[in-house]
């Protein structure tokens, strides 16, 4: 066998063990951070939730929520998540969420994410750094507390798979 074609088999042998290996092997779970801008207000006129709000309908009165009865969506972004790759939208008070999937865990029938979540603002200390959470998928988490014209922010995060 001549050099050229010996070489030319040894990589087409390569592609194809290759190939079978990403064939057979299982794709990584795909999932996508969903992040929901809210913000708070307290009004003596009475109470509004925003429609595009269902999943913070069912957590209004608990703490925090309580403390507030109007609850106004200002953003919504979904950014597609992999494992150890962090992802960083810009707030609408200037601040930066970072939140990053640390791991995906099976428990039978149910998927778990781990997440890592930090607000920061650029040029300053951390206002919340490294806070951590395993949430099971379309189950929300809330960071919140930033005042924000008149009001408080709050942010949801929820993993769709």
């Amino acid at each position: 066998m001549s050099p050229h074609r010996y070489v030319a088999a040894v990589a087409l042998s390569i592609r194809l063990a290759l190939c079978e290996t990403e064939l057979g092997a299982t794709p990584p779970p795909r999932a996508v951070v969903e992040v929901s801008v809210i913000v708070a207000t307290r009004a003596d006129a009475g109470s509004w939730m925003d429609p595009q709000l269902p999943d913070l309908s069912r957590h209004a009165h608990e703490q925090p929520f309580l403390r507030f009865n109007n609850f106004r969506l200002l953003d919504r972004k979904a950014f597609p998540v992999q494992v150890g790759k962090p992802i960083t939208d810009a707030l609408v008070n200037g601040r930066n969420l970072e939140v990053t999937l640390l791991d995906v865990a099976d428990q039978g029938a149910e998927k778990r994410f781990h997440l890592r979540a930090a607000i920061d603002e650029p040029g300053k200390q951390a206002l919340l750094k490294l806070l951590e959470v395993t949430a099971s998928a379309n189950e929300p988490f809330f960071v919140g507390g930033q005042a924000f014209r008149g009001g408080t922010l709050f942010v949801e995060i929820v993993v769709r798979p």
